[in-house]
């Protein structure tokens, strides 16, 4: 396929018949069989060796590749291919170590007492920030060395620069978590360590064709939704460092064409073809992280089905949406059901196609601020193009609301998720549009209910115990929310973001007031609760929540309070002066 930015003024595709073949034809779902393809990896895996299934992934190795495969075929030879449990850990003891591959690091420009945090006007809710900003050193890391020096031997991915890691069991570099907390560290005044983290990025966009998962091998064949340029975008708002543009505008453009190439399809309505982006992680396998959990799920399935599902679960965690019934698609194209009903792969997302629609504008942007101007009108104009393929394929106009596509049944999923609204966070719609439909649009949501709850706003409302369901609240489908609804522009709609805000922040401050930490997730009925179901544990931290938060605070801290019996000595409207949005200027 002609690549995205060499076609540039025009967005045609054909759509891509992709006829899946057996696993065995298909690409691995990495490079390192160790980690990705390998007997090695099946039976230590479904050994239950670890409850956690990452946790053997995430071991590295004590000799080269070749040295431990081998070993391993020396062990099935002579147990008949029927290693007991025992014998398969005493071989990952012998052969796998469990030592850190990062080293605690202090960013450089680490400040305890930013200045920004001085609009905050609740001592309270400024002393809470002031709490957050101390936990980045918490999560600040440095790959060490001996992973730089052997490679080979780790699942981890070297990267140059520190980062900050989510926290938990996440010690690695994840793609859209980052833009969260980049402008988490903005606001704190670690502009520095920003720019280091999206370094890191390009660095594994050059290295890989695209932004992987996370900085871990297994990932190497799926992505996250496509935030870099977003990235880019708040760390120019608060620098004007023309020069990082410069340097790193071909980058920016070599990230687009990785998911018009591997992402695009082509749908069609009313007698009119329309490109848009869809999740569509193709490798054979597992999840490596994931692996008995996968295995277990597709056990009865036949062998092409089994295939499928594998492709369509790994396509979900594409979304960072892994997992929820959003991604659950029946015979009458409801949500209803388990992993099992997982079929990614239908669904023409809401989110994903406003953040490419926002990427394109950002790009358009950004040869604006080079003097490119050639370059400035195509990618405006393949941005207008896409925002009308979102009206046009995405827009319901009976329910005034955005809503997932599903391409198998041609039927919009009407079901509330925050991600809807998320035409209205990337400025992906027409202003006129949103000008006539404000009003329905706001009803829409506060007839859905979802947004009464006391812990914030969850993202669904369907209780299927998968961790992106209801009753969980995710800090960046808050951020999501009340940004989108700001953008509305009516005094209503500011009313309601900054609400929105609020409630969340005030669940924030009362979970960490009881349990001194910050969750990854939350829940809606019980404020300040750490959110549950999904594969794991809560995790503690946690990147995106600390820089949702902080987001939040800067934005509203002139009006905002830590309860209703804090009084503040001047009454302070709800502002948008000092907004994270993903447009540059």
């Amino acid at each position: 396929m002609v690549s995205f930015c060499k076609m540039r003024g025009y967005l045609i595709v054909l759509a891509a018949a992709v006829a899946l073949a057996g696993a065995a034809d298909m690409r691995p779902t990495c490079s390192k069989p160790v980690y990705c393809n390998s007997k090695l990896l099946h039976k230590v895996q479904m050994a239950r060796l670890y409850s956690d299934s990452k946790t053997f992934v995430d071991l590295q190795m004590n000799y080269d590749q070749n040295t431990t495969l081998n070993a391993f075929d020396t062990l099935l030879n002579d147990t008949d291919q029927e290693p007991s449990v025992e014998q398969l850990r005493e071989f990952v003891e012998k052969h796998f170590s469990n030592n850190s591959e990062l080293m605690p690091w202090r960013p450089p420009d680490f400040n305890t007492d930013p200045y920004s945090l001085n609009t905050i006007q609740d001592d309270d809710l400024r002393e809470f920030a002031r709490n957050i900003t101390n936990i980045w050193p918490l999560l600040a890391r440095k790959v060490k060395d001996e992973v730089i020096q052997n490679p080979d031997r780790y699942s981890l991915i070297p990267i140059t620069n520190g980062f900050i890691i989510p926290g938990g069991r996440f010690t690695e570099i994840y793609y859209w978590d980052t833009y969260w907390i980049i402008g988490g560290l903005l606001i704190s005044g670690m502009q520095e360590i920003a720019k280091g983290i999206i370094g890191n990025l390009i660095e594994l966009l050059n290295m890989l064709g695209h932004i992987p998962n996370g900085s871990r091998w297994y990932y190497q064949e799926r992505s996250l939704p496509p935030m870099l340029t977003a990235m880019v975008a708040i760390y120019y708002q608060y620098t004007n460092d023309t020069e990082f543009l410069r340097n790193n505008i071909a980058y920016l453009e070599k990230g687009m064409d990785f998911w018009f190439d591997e992402r695009s399809v082509t749908v069609e309505k009313e007698g009119s073809n329309h490109t848009l982006l869809r999740y569509f992680a193709i490798s054979s396998g597992p999840r490596p992280e994931s692996y008995y959990e996968d295995y277990e799920n597709a056990a009865e399935f036949s062998e092409q089905a089994r295939t499928d599902f594998f492709i369509d679960i790994k396509s979900a965690a594409e979304s960072g949406w892994d997992f929820s019934t959003r991604w659950f698609v029946n015979p009458d194209g409801s949500n209803t059901g388990t992993l099992k009903d997982i079929h990614t792969r239908y669904i023409i997302p809401v989110d994903l196609n406003a953040i490419f629609a926002g990427a394109l504008q950002n790009i358009a942007n950004f040869h604006v601020i080079l003097g490119n101007h050639r370059d400035a009108v195509s990618f405006s104009q393949s941005a207008q193009q896409w925002r009308d393929s979102i009206q046009s394929i995405l827009w319901n106009e009976e329910e005034g609301m955005w809503f997932d596509y599903d391409i198998r049944d041609q039927i919009h999923r009407k079901y509330f998720y925050p991600s809807n609204l998320a035409p209205l966070w990337q400025g992906a719609v027409d202003p006129n549009i949103v000008k006539a439909n404000a009003l329905r649009i706001l009803n829409n949501l506060k007839q859905s209910g979802a947004f009464d709850f006391p812990g914030g706003v969850p993202t669904s409302l369907s209780r299927s115990g998968e961790q992106w369901d209801f009753p969980n609240v995710w800090p960046p489908e808050m951020s999501i929310a009340v940004n989108a609804i700001e953008n509305i522009g009516t005094p209503e709609a500011s009313v309601l973001a900054f609400e929105t805000a609020q409630t969340f922040v005030r669940a924030c401050h009362s979970g960490f007031s009881e349990y001194h930490q910050m969750f990854e997730k939350y829940d809606a009925e019980n404020p300040g609760k750490f959110g549950g179901g999904g594969e794991y544990n809560v995790q503690y931290g946690f990147g995106w929540t600390n820089g949702v938060v902080l987001e939040f605070m800067k934005k509203y801290g002139e009006g905002m309070t830590a309860n209703d019996s804090n009084e503040l000595d001047t009454t302070a409207s709800p502002s948008n002066s000092s907004d994270t949005s993903n447009n540059a200027a």
